[in-house]
């Protein structure tokens, strides 16, 4: 596990930057922390690295949307879901394109799959977040943050 920390949104959407040039194709990233740390910031970042041309928006009532960039992505957000049958019916984590790079937002309302890279992100009062990643083989370099 890495850790570290972000002063602002702009550094955890950097933090987000240098994992996902880092990403090669078919990964699966859990963003995972309470409402409002930063997870769409850091997906944000993820996309930016994948040269999607528009900021990624947390798809909180679509539950997922695509997006094409150097590789395809697929942002989901899994606040509003109540059952696996929902998962199924948005066809979770199931791309035609083993390519596909999978952000996940609320993650921990499901069961993580293997090799995944889960993303932990805790704000604190004095508005620092820290930002724990494990898992997977991709690791952002230090960015500046510490």
């Amino acid at each position: 596990m890495e850790t570290w920390h972000s002063r602002s949104e702009r550094e955890t959407r950097q933090l987000g930057e240098s994992l996902g040039s880092r990403l090669r194709g078919g990964e699966i990233v859990l963003l995972c922390g309470d409402l409002g740390v930063g997870k769409t910031q850091f997906a944000q970042g993820i996309g930016r690295a994948l040269g999607i041309p528009s900021p990624l928006v947390s798809p909180t009532f679509t539950l997922a949307v695509q997006y094409e960039g150097r590789l395809p992505l697929v942002h989901y957000d899994l606040y509003r879901v109540e059952s696996a049958v929902e998962l199924e019916e948005i066809g979770f984590l199931e791309s035609d394109d083993p390519r596909t790079i999978a952000v996940v937002e609320w993650a921990d309302r499901t069961e993580a799959p293997p090799g995944a890279i889960r993303v932990d992100i805790e704000l604190s009062a004095d508005g620092t977040r820290t930002i724990r990643i494990e898992g997977g083989s991709a690791r952002p370099a230090d960015g500046g943050l510490t």
